[in-house]
């Protein structure tokens, strides 16, 4: 495994596909270079001072023995850069467990290219790529728990000046909260994705949060007491 200093756009995958099923890795690494993406690729993750060098990592599925639980090492990469699965089989893995997990996404073997090439620019684009079932499974759960949190612990405002945000922020933050994303959001906005990313970056600068899954928490903790 050659390893070297590569571009901001970078992904490394794992991999030990079997001769069988190489020609389906290499199409799979052929979709990605066509997003622009730089590929490198081994059969064991980089040792640790090396993964600062890529930004994506996408973990082959086909010899997986996890069963229904994600491995700790792959939870402690997916704190530090973006992971999605690939050649996953429908049923053996939980995509709730996944999103709970940090992971950013799966694919499946019997996806189409259409398919995952629009994952892969989802992907690109900071969004996340995962059923809608899924989605909305990881919501209702966090609602719940949110829900009984707040009985138990009313919410602390004093930290955060609700007035920095913009009426265009506010909408924003409730397209998310019922789990819009990032394309979605343009549309029915009729701005580009680039200012919905503009508009969400600036959105977690001022509600303290680090992706949107604690944008969500913020919000539904939160957005009462400022509305």
């Amino acid at each position: 495994m050659n390893l070297v200093n590569l571009t901001k756009n970078s992904a490394f995958i794992c991999s030990s596909a079997a001769h069988n099923s190489a020609r389906a890795l290499d199409y799979f690494i052929g979709l990605i270079e066509n997003c622009g993406i730089a590929v490198e690729s081994g059969s064991e993750l980089p040792e640790q001072s090396f993964r600062k060098n890529y930004n994506l990592f996408f973990i082959d599925l086909t010899d997986c023995k996890w069963g229904k639980a994600i491995p700790n090492d792959i939870k402690q990469l997916a704190e530090q850069a973006k992971v999605v699965l690939f050649n996953g089989k429908e049923g053996e893995l939980s995509e709730k467990t996944a999103i709970f997990a940090g992971i950013n996404g799966i694919f499946y073997t019997q996806d189409q290219p259409d398919i995952m090439l629009k994952g892969l620019i989802r992907l690109q684009n900071n969004e996340r790529w995962f059923k809608r079932k899924a989605m909305d499974d990881v919501l209702a759960d966090l609602l719940g728990s949110l829900k009984r949190n707040r009985l138990a612990h009313p919410p602390q405002t004093n930290n955060i000046d609700f007035s920095v945000l913009t009426k265009r922020e506010n909408t924003i933050i409730n397209l998310v909260t019922v789990g819009a994303q990032n394309k979605e959001i343009a549309d029915q906005l009729n701005i580009s994705t680039n200012t919905v990313k503009t508009h969400i970056y600036s959105i977690f600068r001022k509600t303290q949060s680090r992706n949107r899954v604690e944008l969500i928490s913020w919000s539904l903790r939160y957005q009462a007491s400022y509305i």
